[in-house]
């Protein structure tokens, strides 16, 4: 069994842990044209191959979170990784549109266990001001993972096909389980084990479903999401096709919009013990407004520019770094014996708000740079009147309010 790890090895496993299923969730992304035309799906039809991962990464964190509390995070974790590497090699054999959909969607069950069990894990192991920190912390070296999956699957795209991008996050995930087997500890306290199972489960679910506090932030984090992947799933289609940008400069450009992530992960780790969670909160959320709205209003106003989408995507993407890690640990750690409940129900709005935000693309014509950019803003939009019309409950209950 392994020993207790440092805190410093904990953070690098459980940044492995979630880059891990960032890589496999976007990697494939500037190959969806290529996709298209290998499997014969029309385009409109391609982002639903994300859609699908999201449907089930987000209903098996309910699944794995609460199972988590009463059998502990290993088996759940591990199991749940087994089932996500068996899903991205049959994405790597699919030899039509409509059986890559369906991988995609055992690809997408299986990675849920790494979003339920590692967010529970943060909240088992530090204090909410702990967990805070150390979630900013790995919020920013996760930063190196929407960077560099968009880059690393146009330059797989390019030399090896769309294919050799599942192989890869196959063999990474594979790794990644590997290493967790032998060096991961069990890390749930074993008083918060014991029990009846569904009964414990339907009260968990009942008391976070009927806070505010909770829906609030994970409401905000469901609109943060449709933003985030509803640019994700547009943005090929716009840039590389309509555009004319070839796949690995898509990818470059890309990951200098996602950079600002990196940047407000950073700001937030830096600033969260002076100004407080509710302010980077708050100016999280302003940046994002202001990122996406302007970006929707330039497109509408002026000729599309490549400069104008990827430099208000970076400043969105600040902000993202900045409300994002300190809204998620208040959500899960708001009842400490709920923490895996939590994690799984934050997890599955997130994932939700993806999925919606990857669907409501296949409703506008593929390539469209002014539905692109409406769809967008209205996300921020939403996210942006779920926290003013709740700031103040939430405020009331923030553990370091600073007004």
């Amino acid at each position: 069994m392994p020993q207790k790890l440092p805190p410093a090895e904990l953070v690098l496993l459980l940044t492995a842990l979630f880059a891990n299923g960032i890589l496999a969730a976007t990697m494939y992304l500037p190959s969806l044209p290529s996709i298209g035309d290998d499997l014969a799906g029309p385009s409109e039809i391609l982002p639903l191959t994300l859609t699908v991962y999201f449907a089930t990464f987000a209903g098996g964190q309910l699944f794995y979170g609460p199972l988590s509390d009463r059998y502990g995070r290993r088996p759940l974790l591990f199991g749940g990784l087994a089932i996500m590497v068996a899903g991205s090699l049959a994405c790597a054999l699919a030899g039509s549109l409509s059986t890559l959909l369906w991988a995609r969607a055992v690809q997408g069950l299986g990675g849920a266990s790494a979003m339920a069990t590692g967010r529970a894990i943060v909240n088992d192991v530090y204090d909410r001001r702990q967990a805070a920190r150390a979630t900013s912390t790995i919020s920013a070296s996760l930063a190196l993972a929407p960077i560099l999956a968009p880059a690393l699957g146009g330059i797989v795209e390019h030399f090896l096909g769309w294919r050799a991008n599942f192989w890869i996050s196959g063999g990474i995930t594979a790794l990644v389980l590997a290493i967790l087997v032998w060096r991961l500890p069990e890390t749930l306290r074993p008083a918060s084990a014991a029990g009846p199972l569904f009964s414990g489960i339907i009260r968990a679910f009942a008391f976070l479903l009927g806070s505010r506090t909770f829906l609030t932030l994970g409401l905000l984090n469901l609109a943060i999401f449709a933003g985030l992947h509803g640019f994700n799933a547009g943005a090929p289609a716009v840039l590389i096709d309509t555009m004319d940008i070839p796949p690995v400069l898509y990818g470059i450009l890309t990951a200098i919009g996602a950079g600002g992530y990196l940047i407000g992960s950073l700001l937030s780790s830096l600033l969260g013990g002076r100004i407080g969670m509710l302010r980077l909160i708050d100016l999280g959320v302003l940046c994002m407004l202001t990122g996406a709205v302007a970006m929707a209003g330039c497109i509408a106003l002026l000729p599309p520019s490549v400069a104008v989408i990827i430099g208000f995507r970076m400043l969105w993407a600040m902000g993202m770094g900045l409300a994002l890690p300190n809204s998620v640990v208040t959500a899960v750690g708001i009842n400490p014996a709920t923490i895996g409940a939590g994690a799984a129900l934050a997890g599955f709005l997130q994932t939700t708000g993806g999925g919606l935000g990857s669907a409501v693309n296949s409703f506008f014509p593929a390539g469209d740079p002014l539905s692109f950019g409406l769809v967008f803003a209205g996300a921020a939009i939403l996210g942006g009147l779920i926290w003013l019309f709740n700031r103040r409950s939430v405020a009331a209950l923030m553990p370091e309010r600073k007004e």
